[in-house]
């Protein structure tokens, strides 16, 4: 009996108990809600307002909010976010990216090969202080190299030539075509000038050529040129040529052109046809000359039969190389009669042939441009007098013949002509006792 009495005791304790929990729990709910989402408003109470009352009146406003609306949860901590993985290491030495094996790293310890290309090429020939690689290394090391780019092709420079050219020597030929003569051509050396600005010394070439005979009848060319040509190498510096057509038609009435040679291998030709004028700059290969000094070139050879030399000729703005074979001493039968005046005997003569090709600045012939043949002969004498010179032009074959010849002046020296001799100093007395 006194069990079941306590058991019920204790069963109304724990039921009051939790009563006055869930009471206080709702009254602190009541008091939050109410404070987030009503307004406060000012209420003034009676005088004689219990407390009791006041507990009553926010129990039911918290009983009705609690029927009205549901209690919200505002988390405190935020939803866990994983963290970002790391990046994988790589290994030390290798490139960033991307992750391909290029070859750049040997494993086996040998030298690296160059990875950009070389600038020049020379075959054989292994690096200063490296020892040569062989197997893979070495061909890494030395890839066959494959030159696409366009080069000027090295060649020597033709030998000096400057002390065949002697002030007064003066060349007149007969220009002749189809058996018939139709023009004369004439050249000259006419002076020695030191060069501009204290450089060294400079020659003067003259030429000229114009049409006579039954050609003058339907049309008239002339053709002048000076040239100025270094008095040691030969080559030229300054170059102006005029030509005058009258008659035919054509492309031009006057043309004028100047070339100014920059060194060899630079140029710049000033063009004028009638009156437009045009200005170009050109690169070519170091051995070109003009049209003067390209005869006094091929005058000045001295080649065994079958030796062969080239040199490229600038005529206007038309770059031609000329390839000259020797083809020895002969007997030239068709000796001018100037020849047999200046003693030259038959078999006094040295023949030369040619080739005269249109190319381009890299001496590659130009397609669909005929290659004109060249045939010379020249006194094997001191002199080296040119008697003939023979050439095939698209329309037949033209011939030059000499006519006239003056020797070169005189000279004391490469540089002035010669005066008159000194006149010796007077004799002076030997000192001794003056006669009474």
């Amino acid at each position: 009996m006194s069990a079941a009495l306590a058991a019920l005791a204790t069963s109304a304790l724990c039921i009051g108990a939790g009563v006055a929990t869930w009471s206080m729990s709702g009254e602190a709910v009541a008091r939050t809600t109410q404070r987030d989402e009503t307004p406060p408003t000012t209420t003034t109470s009676p005088a004689n307002a219990t407390p009791t009352g006041t507990a009553t009146t926010a129990t039911a406003a918290a009983t009705k909010d609690k029927s009205d609306k549901s209690v919200r949860i505002t988390p405190s901590k935020q939803p866990r976010v994983e963290p970002p993985p790391e990046p994988p290491v790589k290994p030390e030495g290798r490139l960033a990216a991307p992750e391909i094996d290029l070859g750049f790293f040997a494993t086996d310890g040998s030298r690296l090969p160059r990875v950009e290309p070389p600038n020049a090429l020379v075959q054989g020939r292994d690096e200063r202080g490296l020892s040569p690689l062989v197997g893979r290394s070495g061909e890494l090391a030395r890839p066959p190299l494959v030159d696409r780019s366009r080069r000027l092709r090295a060649s020597p420079r033709p030998p000096s030539f400057g002390f065949t050219l002697l002030p007064g020597e003066r060349f007149k030929y007969d220009i002749i075509f189809g058996g018939n003569p139709t023009g004369i051509a004439e050249a000259g050396v006419v002076s020695r000038e030191p060069g501009l600005n204290g450089s060294p010394d400079r020659i003067r070439l003259e030429g000229s050529a114009r049409t006579s005979g039954v050609v003058a009848l339907l049309t008239t060319l002339v053709y002048d040129m000076a040239a100025y040509v270094d008095a040691t190498t030969g080559a030229p510096l300054e170059t102006g040529s005029i030509t005058r057509r009258e008659g035919l038609p054509g492309a031009y009435k006057r043309r004028e052109t100047t070339t100014t040679y920059f060194g060899r291998g630079f140029v710049e030709i000033a063009d004028k046809r009638d009156e437009r004028s045009s200005t170009v700059r050109k690169r070519l290969p170091v051995e070109t000359f003009d049209p003067l000094s390209i005869m006094a070139w091929v005058r000045s050879l001295d080649l065994k039969p079958g030796e062969k030399v080239k040199a490229y000729g600038l005529d206007g703005t038309v770059l031609l190389r000329v390839d000259i074979t020797g083809k020895g001493p002969v007997r030239f039968e068709g000796m001018p009669p100037i020849g047999t005046s200046l003693g030259i005997a038959p078999d006094q003569v040295q023949q030369f042939e040619g080739v005269i090709t249109r190319v381009d600045r890299y001496g590659a012939a130009i397609p669909g441009k005929k290659a004109y043949k060249m045939r010379v002969w020249v006194s094997t004498d001191g002199r080296r007098i040119p008697l003939a010179v023979e050439s095939d032009i698209w329309f037949g074959v033209v011939r030059l013949v000499l006519t006239q010849y003056d020797p070169p002046r005189a000279q004391a020296s490469s540089g002035a002509p010669v005066g008159p001799p000194a006149r010796p100093p007077a004799a002076v007395p030997a000192a001794g006792p003056v006669p009474g």
